[in-house]
């Protein structure tokens, strides 16, 4: 595996972690390096594995925690900021995470 490349290693991690079938899952950017196709493959298998499976994950993008996410936090100068859950179907809600990373609105 050593000679793999970043993307098939994370896929072969997804794999991995689909086997393991663990009840509590946490991931760092699980998208990142994927090309377009295994990202799309990948948000579907993540959509599945949420149902039966408590998923944690970071991301820094918005769609994709938008897309994937019950609850959402934004970590901002070193405190978590809860996203309320009714806030979550507001469209304007990324205008609203970005104007508290930028300074410009309380949570």
């Amino acid at each position: 595996m050593k000679d793999y490349s970043h993307g098939m290693k994370n896929k072969m991690q997804m794999l991995i972690y689909l086997i393991a079938s663990p009840n509590i899952l946490l991931l760092d950017e699980p998208l990142t390096s994927f090309d377009v196709v295994v990202a799309e493959e990948m948000k579907e298998l993540l959509k599945k594995m949420k149902k039966d499976r408590i998923l944690i994950f970071s991301t820094h993008i918005m769609e994709l925690a938008l897309d994937l996410c019950d609850e959402i936090v934004v970590l901002n100068k070193g405190e978590l900021l809860e996203i309320k859950r009714d806030e979550l179907t507001d469209k304007e809600l990324k205008n609203k995470i970005i104007n508290v990373l930028k300074g410009e609105e309380d949570a």
